[in-house]
């Protein structure tokens, strides 16, 4: 980037939260949870991780923060208060993983996903943070940690624990840079090909922040 371009990081306007999603989801396409879901083909996979992450961005109702250039959103740190992620709203039906594993793209695929989030989500009082993404062109400009720091300040300040989930290891490693240990390492699927791990991650408030 140009030394007179700089990245701003506030909390996004509603009208803004759309883009964000974007981000994320052309961020978190190749991914394994999404590789694994969709298959490799890079249309349909961008498209299911644009579905997933656009209106669910779109819809939180608590202020996310953003990382802009100019009017433009390149970062997104969101987290859903406590009592609004997966573990407190997923329906009954998302809560048991499929008894059969249907080929990449079928719905079975996708309720295994929801359904092995749902069931370690954390018992106490968290905040539930993701997605955590930078436009693909930026990453490694430092502007997930500024995001994700800032985020850790908030809790810092509320006393608050977060949660999450990722599932790259270079992820896990960035995410104990900013106070998160792995609480729990998972697999799925339990057997079979294209099996892929699943981290678990808590952050528990820094005292004296």
């Amino acid at each position: 980037m140009q030394a007179d371009v700089e990245i701003e990081i506030r909390d996004l306007a509603p009208d803004e939260l759309a883009a964000a999603g974007g981000v994320a989801g052309r961020a978190l396409a190749d991914n394994p949870t999404f590789r694994w879901a969709s298959g490799d083909p890079a249309l349909p996979r961008i498209a299911a991780a644009l579905d997933v992450f656009v209106p669910y961005v779109e819809g939180m109702t608590v202020a996310q923060l953003g990382a802009l250039v100019g009017r433009h959103v390149v970062g997104v740190c969101a987290a859903s208060p406590p009592g609004t992620c997966v573990g407190s709203t997923a329906p009954p039906e998302w809560r048991d993983p499929p008894t059969e594993i249907g080929p990449p793209g079928h719905e079975s695929r996708a309720l295994a996903i929801w359904s092995l989030f749902a069931s370690h989500d954390l018992d106490e009082r968290h905040w539930h943070v993701g997605p955590v993404s930078v436009e693909p062109g930026l990453q490694g400009a430092g502007i997930g940690g500024a995001l994700l720091g800032a985020f850790g300040q908030r809790m810092d300040e509320a006393g608050e624990v977060a949660w999450l989930e990722t599932d790259k290891p270079e992820n896990v490693v960035f995410y104990r840079r900013h106070g998160f240990g792995v609480a729990e390492e998972v697999e799925l699927p339990e057997t079979g090909p294209g099996r892929f791990t699943t981290w678990f991650m808590r952050r528990d408030p820094r005292t004296g922040a």
